[in-house]
């Protein structure tokens, strides 16, 4: 069953909402109803983050791990697109207190607050965080991969073509630029992990960073990745949500690269890679967790060793030289053998490029 759950249109939903408000206490609800098996079937909730469904990006993504784990495991599903962040503890605070979930999953950095203030409302319910990790609460599962992880390769990919005469979009400049949706620790970690990348095979490399200041800008994010092909950028690369589609459509303009983070926002002329990370199978390992009654509160952490996070270029028209993709494969191995230990803050970035310097 897929049921778009509307926000405000149920009654109740909104005098519990305006209980809590004034300080009241929303019913708790009962151990046996959160099973989400009453029809035989698992039944769980998707909030998705702001933005919704079509911004062939991270929304997406989770929506289509929602239908696979669904099909998979034979289970029913509702959801919601929250269009503020204002929507998202009333909405978090309806599913919990239909008490039929065997969990209520949580999307992208602007639900954290919100539901740990529900969970401690609602302990009987189980709830599941993705890509944020949130410890200390026996209710929650959170479940993340390493950002810096999902962007460090493209990073290394990008400085080797920005010198590179073999990749025919690229200029004589040794200049790359990374555009950030919002200065989180998430959004600040990814840009980071492309940032040392590009610093670890290429030292001298020049990175031009800028903030949208939203994930659904794209008109700022064109105008901002515009300035940086201008400034001698022949590859930007993006984490933005929609707001990516302005940075593609600047790539397009000067014919540069762009790196983006989702396989359903490509361009094959323009695109040297994707950041990937496969979000989807976060939500496949939580319900097949519930299915098989192995669920547990606390942290998981999946990555490139399982490959979780990589980069990608099925399907574009860039050709990648053996040579470097043997270097690649070299320092993915790197990672996933601890030798390499990425870091995770634009503040980290100075002291580690000049400890971390790729040797052939």
């Amino acid at each position: 069953m897929k049921k778009k759950i509307l926000f405000g249109l149920i009654v109740s939903v909104l005098l519990i909402s305006l209980l809590t408000g004034c300080g009241g206490q929303a019913p708790e609800v009962p151990e046996e109803s959160n099973t989400g098996e009453e029809s035989g079937k698992l039944k769980f909730a998707a909030i998705l983050g702001v933005g919704g469904l079509g911004d062939n990006g991270f929304n997406d993504e989770v929506f289509q791990g929602v239908q696979m784990a669904a099909e998979q495991y034979d289970a029913e599903f509702d959801y919601a697109e929250p269009k503020d962040i204002s929507e998202f503890e009333t909405q978090l605070r309806m599913f919990a207190d239909a008490g039929e979930y065997a969990t209520i999953i949580a999307v992208s950095t602007e639900q954290v607050e919100a539901l740990k203030m529900v969970a401690e409302d609602y302990p009987e319910q189980r709830f599941t965080m993705l890509d944020q990790k949130i410890e200390g609460y026996d209710n929650i599962h959170s479940i993340a991969s390493s950002n810096p992880g999902q962007h460090f390769l493209s990073g290394v990919l990008a400085g080797i073509a920005t010198q590179d005469e073999r990749f025919p979009l690229s200029n004589p400049e040794n200049v790359l630029g990374f555009t950030i949706a919002m200065d989180t620790p998430v959004s600040r970690a990814q840009a980071t992990g492309f940032l040392a990348g590009a610093k670890y095979i290429n030292p001298d490399v020049e990175i031009l960073t800028n903030f949208i200041g939203g994930y659904n800008d794209p008109v700022t994010a064109k105008e901002l990745a515009l300035v940086m092909y201008e400034r001698g950028a022949d590859v930007v690369s993006a984490n933005a949500g929609s707001s990516s589609q302005g940075v593609f459509a600047a790539a397009k303009e000067k014919n540069r690269y762009v790196i983006g983070t989702s396989l359903a926002m490509v361009d094959p002329e323009v695109s040297l890679s994707t950041s990937v990370k496969k979000v989807w199978v976060f939500v496949i390992e939580e319900i097949k967790t519930l299915s098989e009654g192995t669920w547990e509160p606390g942290f998981t952490e999946i990555g490139m060793a399982e490959g979780v996070v990589d980069y990608n270029v099925e399907g574009l028209d860039v050709e990648i030289p053996e040579d470097v993709t043997a270097t690649i494969e070299d320092i993915r191995q790197q990672i996933i053998d601890g030798e390499i230990v990425l870091p995770t803050d634009l503040d980290q970035l100075d002291e580690w490029t000049a400890n971390n310097v790729y040797e052939k």
